[in-house]
């Protein structure tokens, strides 16, 4: 595994260096670094950040090549059998965008372009940002590679743009929002979708995809930097249907832990790309007392997944901002 250099930092969002740290966590996912990381929290704005965390120069170390090909879980490059794959997904993101009337479309982390491709078959004129040039461009759509900060657009010009997963994956956050303002038109939307410090997934599970996850937003942390850069909050809510978050698996946890699992090694397990080990294995054997207590599980989260959305608790926050004519 991987050493490399480690550096703190202040708030990402509002510059603050008071804060508190809440846990450490490793790279449970990829399992690049054994390293650990800490989790801050902000006393100021509320917004989760890793600290200390690789360097900004060591960041993209942490994003190989099977990381973009974590949703399909294989590669399927024929663009039909991507789009099949991905198709609830792209049916969940156009509908947070439906009630707008189609226009100019800038989706910020657009990976494989399978949502361009949606969109424009929708009438949406769309264009694409990409940081890394290894994920293929499957559907030929226009994206830029590269930093999006350093990225030269020209005059506000866009209708809406998206950033579905990507903003607790950059370095800076803030600006990141600053520039995706100031390209929007007046009464133009902004889109986000973040995980939420404030749910069972994000505080119990750390569920979290450390350090890939650099800052864990909350929605009044969310509310407060969009105000700050003169944003106004359309709407905010918290959902399963694009990129999950489910509750199933909290069981399973406990369990563990009460049967001597350390955190580590429930994460490791939980977090790791064999979904078996967790769900159905006690220390590496089969065990049907975990298999049973896994369907168990998944029997019992259903309710209690809705009514933590219902109250702006669920694992997933998306955020809708727009920026004013006056502007």
């Amino acid at each position: 595994m991987k050493a490399v250099e480690l550096t703190e930092i202040a708030c990402p969002l509002c510059n603050s260096q008071h804060s508190k740290k809440l846990w450490d966590v490793r790279d449970y996912g990829r399992r690049i670094s054994d390293q650990k990381f800490g989790l801050q929290r902000c006393l100021e704005c509320g917004v989760g950040y890793v600290s200390p965390r690789p360097s900004e120069k060591d960041i993209g170390e942490f994003y190989d090549p099977g990381f973009y090909w974590a949703y399909e879980g294989a590669e399927p490059l024929n663009p039909e059998a991507l789009l099949e794959v991905r198709r609830p997904q792209l049916e969940a993101k156009a509908e947070v965008i439906a009630h707008l009337p189609p226009g100019k479309l800038l989706d910020i982390g657009a990976q494989k372009g399978d949502f361009l491709y949606y969109m424009a078959k929708k009438g949406w004129e769309v264009e694409g940002v990409e940081f890394s040039k290894l994920p293929p461009n499957v559907f030929n759509q226009t994206i830029h590679y590269g930093e999006f900060l350093e990225m030269e657009f020209g005059e506000a010009r866009y209708d809406c743009i998206t950033m579905w997963a990507v903003l607790e994956h950059v370095w800076r956050p803030r600006e990141y929002i600053e520039k995706a303002a100031s390209l929007l038109k007046p009464g133009g939307r902004l889109i986000v979708l973040v995980t939420n410090l404030n749910s069972i997934q994000g505080r119990i599970y750390r569920q979290d995809d450390y350090p890939r996850h650099l800052t864990i937003f909350t929605k009044n942390s969310l509310r407060r930097l969009y105000g700050s850069i003169g944003l106004s909050t359309h709407r905010v809510w918290t959902d399963q249907k694009i990129f999950g978050g489910s509750l199933y698996g909290g069981l399973v946890y406990m369990t563990k832990r009460l049967l001597g699992y350390t955190p580590d090694e429930v994460y490791y397990e939980w977090r790791g790309s064999e979904g078996s080990l967790f769900f159905s294995k006690f220390r590496g054997k089969n065990s049907l007392f975990i298999k049973t207590v896994s369907r168990i599980d998944r029997l019992v989260t259903l309710l209690p997944e809705r009514l933590l959305d219902r109250m702006g608790y669920g694992a997933i926050v998306m955020l809708e901002a727009e920026k004013a004519f006056n502007v």
